[in-house]
């Protein structure tokens, strides 16, 4: 019981106290990458430890030998004397089951919903829009400059006439080269597997923030891709022009309401994130998954 304590107690702290830590750390912007990997370890290491504390209270104190452990239980192969063990069976690993799914079976739904909009606004691309070869995107014809794309398996860049009236070449390239970025990265993925988490545990502040920083964050990997063929002073232009443009719910687009973040994160002076200090991240984001795996596996803890 004492391992369920102190892995419901983990929970907790990566729960509530780390988002506020992390959401406050100036070097997120300079290494977004980094900083996305570390909020995706931190919803992960919810999830495993509220799964392995589900299986300590079920267990009454029995420990998971990792993969194997987990075989044996569901093949009714654990040695253990019965006398130290709680129920047997498949059914023992119900509430791990239920833990894990929950916010993997939100995350599906919400790319299941998204699919069906861009389904239906692809359709009404086809019949509204004009397609141009040369710039790899579908033309509308408004008068308000906006660019956004369309990601999954028939995935689409869309741009006003507007747009193409305001832009100049170099900022054209700009806007085409986020989108490009959204769609290569496939971050309609992370987005929706943040808005799952969320919407399994609404009331949780990392849900909170994950949701909303994992948006601002992907925008400015889009931005870093961009600005390896055009300038950050074209791209805050673009930026700045394509703002007001309105943009379906399901879509990515390089204006937005980060917009003023990004513009403040590409016009002043940027340095990027020490190499030490990025291995450090990395290696917090590998370790903090895999602490409840040793605080499971380690010496019984009651």
């Amino acid at each position: 019981m004492i391992a369920a304590a102190v892995l419901t107690g983990y929970a907790a702290v990566v729960g509530w106290a780390a988002p506020a830590a992390l959401g406050r750390a100036r070097w997120a912007h300079r290494a977004p990458r980094a900083a996305l990997t570390l909020w995706r370890a931190l919803m992960l290491t919810f999830v495993v430890s509220a799964a392995l504390a589900a299986y300590h209270l079920t267990r009454s104190g029995q420990h998971l030998h990792g993969l194997l452990g987990v075989i044996d239980v569901w093949l009714g192969r654990d040695d253990t004397p019965s006398v130290e063990r709680g129920p047997e069976g498949p059914g023992l690993l119900l509430p791990v089951g239920i833990a894990a799914a929950w916010p993997l079976g939100w995350s599906g739904a919400v790319l299941l919903r998204s699919r069906r909009h861009r389904r239906r606004h692809r359709a009404l691309l086809d019949l509204a829009g004009r397609p141009e070869p040369r710039l790899g995107a579908v033309v509308l014809e408004h008068e308000t400059p906006a660019a956004y794309c369309l990601p999954g398996r028939r995935p689409r860049i869309v741009l006003t006439s507007g747009t193409l009236d305001t832009l100049t070449p170099e900022q054209l390239h700009a806007v085409l080269e986020h989108e490009r970025a959204h769609l290569r990265g496939r971050h309609h993925l992370s987005l929706a597997l943040a808005e799952g988490f969320a919407r399994a545990f609404p009331g949780l502040p990392l849900a909170r923030a994950a949701r909303s920083q994992t948006a601002d964050l992907l925008e400015m990997v889009a931005d870093d891709h961009a600005l390896r063929s055009c300038t950050p002073k074209a791209l805050a232009a673009a930026m700045c022009e394509v703002a007001a443009g309105g943009v379906p719910q399901t879509a990515l687009a390089a204006g937005g309401p980060t917009v003023l973040l990004r513009l403040k994160r590409l016009l002043l002076p940027r340095t990027g994130l020490h190499p030490v200090a990025r291995t450090a991240v990395l290696l917090l984001a590998l370790s903090a998954p895999l602490l409840p795996y040793f605080v499971t596996c380690g010496p019984t803890l009651g």
